[in-house]
């Protein structure tokens, strides 16, 4: 009996289900971000070769034309790129992301399957925040995977950066419905999503989840938004005491805040002060910690190559030719320029920005084209969309492994709401019980 219940849920569409919340559950554990993404492009090649892919057509154009804006530019970069091979590689994963995205879409193709994966996504987060505080007390974690290191606390992840940005970025979607619904749980919940994303220790996390809480605020009254700020800054000053690489990192600002003040008041007085303007660059570098290197060799990459870039997926090989000397006189060979709209430019040029912002652009006219009961369905993926890629971030590129993964399963998410049929077909039918259910009413009014 339970084989053939078992058999009767492993149906297509609910293992392509399970595999979108696999691109956010899966993220500690062995192969990472790459079991889901290889997982859901074979599921996605198997959908195509079975004929089902017009069942999923409507979202499925539109990804591909988002897919497009990040290809082109990659295309038109490799005649000036200064690592081909790297190049050609990122283009041809597109294929991949392409086939992980029809799995998405064909997962979530009704009302249902939304609410399935965001009530998925709230125990996952949840388990990952109760092993994040239990680490922050007691110093060992449930999972068996790293102890806390740096004074940070990283949860069931081997790197102490992972955790922090996917529980921020992703609070929007996980506390949307839940704090629409008004449940009880859901303030303990954010309560202890707040208090583990300041004991990331991270800057950057904070600023992702300040962007996330102010996205949920469109559900609040003004006065409840209020109480919120006010409670949210109280949990900052207490928490505040109990994370040490945040204090660290704030006692640089503060240092270096000063330095910087310095050295723009000298640089007014005489702008060819070399010695200013080399305090200037090591004070903002200490304020963003190391970012300033990255910033300008990005900006000397676009100087050097504005229209279509050093290459896409290029910038780490392209680094040391236009990176300054790191302390102690060695050169720093970094993964990524730590901002998206930086390293696009960078890699892609202005005409890989440009493309980013068309994506954005259609992203958004489609949202405002919508239903507003599609818009409602849609509105906690475009949330999270937005804190993904808010351009003051300082940690995380578009295209980092982890991260584009989760990216594209909020992506899916948001076209599916906007276009699945399936999806139209839920939200008429609730519509109709609701004009059916008030008919009486109005009957008896008439009456």
């Amino acid at each position: 009996m339970n084989i053939a219940k078992l058999r009767q849920a492993c149906t297509l569409p609910n293992i392509c289900r399970l595999f979108a919340l696999l691109m956010v559950a899966w993220q500690p554990f062995p192969g990472e971000h790459r079991v889901p993404l290889v997982g859901s492009a074979l599921l996605g090649l198997a959908i195509c070769r079975r004929g089902e892919l017009p069942e999923i057509g409507a979202p499925a154009k539109r990804l591909a034309v988002l897919l497009l804006c990040l290809v082109i530019p990659g295309l038109l970069s490799i005649p000036t790129s200064l690592a081909p091979g790297k190049s050609w590689s990122a283009i041809a994963s597109v294929a991949l992301v392409g086939l992980a995205g029809v799995c998405v879409l064909y997962g979530l193709r009704r009302r249902e399957d939304h609410q399935w994966l965001q009530k998925g996504l709230v125990v996952v987060i949840a388990a990952w925040i109760g092993d994040g505080l239990f680490q922050a007390f007691t110093g060992a974690d449930i999972f068996g995977y790293v102890p806390k290191a740096e004074g940070m606390i990283n949860g069931p992840f081997e790197t102490n950066g992972i955790f922090g940005i996917i529980v921020a970025m992703l609070t929007p979607l996980v506390l949307w419905e839940p704090l629409k619904q008004r449940y009880r749980w859901a303030l303990a919940y954010l309560a202890g999503l707040i208090v583990t994303v300041i004991l990331t220790g991270q800057r950057n996390n904070l600023l992702l989840l300040a962007l996330g809480l102010m996205t949920l605020s469109t559900l609040w009254s003004r006065r409840t938004r209020l109480v919120g700020i006010a409670a949210f800054m109280a949990a900052l000053v207490i928490t505040y005491q109990f994370a040490p690489t945040l204090q660290q990192r704030v006692g640089w600002m503060s240092t270096s805040g000063a330095e910087i003040v310095t050295s723009l008041q000298r640089l007014q007085e005489n702008p060819e002060d070399s010695k200013a303007s080399r305090k200037l660059f090591d004070a903002l570098n200490l304020f963003t910690s190391d970012r300033a290197f990255l910033i300008d060799a990005g900006l000397k990459m676009i100087h050097d190559r504005p229209i279509t870039g050093v290459g896409l997926n290029a910038f780490r090989p392209a680094y040391p030719l236009y990176a300054q000397l790191m302390p102690h006189g060695h050169r720093s060979g970094p993964t990524h320029a730590h901002n998206t709209y930086l390293e696009i430019t960078a890699e892609t040029g202005l005409v890989g920005l440009a493309a980013l912002l068309v994506a954005i652009g259609l992203g958004w006219r489609w949202f405002l084209l919508a239903s507003a009961e599609r818009q409602a369905l849609a509105a906690p993926y475009g949330a999270t969309l937005f804190v993904m890629l808010f351009p003051l971030t300082t940690h995380t590129v578009l295209l980092a492994a982890f991260y584009f993964t989760i990216f594209l399963m909020v992506l899916c998410g948001y076209l599916s709401a906007l276009f699945a049929h399936g999806v139209a077909g839920a939200i008429n039918q609730t519509s109709n019980q609701n004009s059916e259910g008030d008919q009486p009413a109005h009957a008896g009014a008439k009456a």
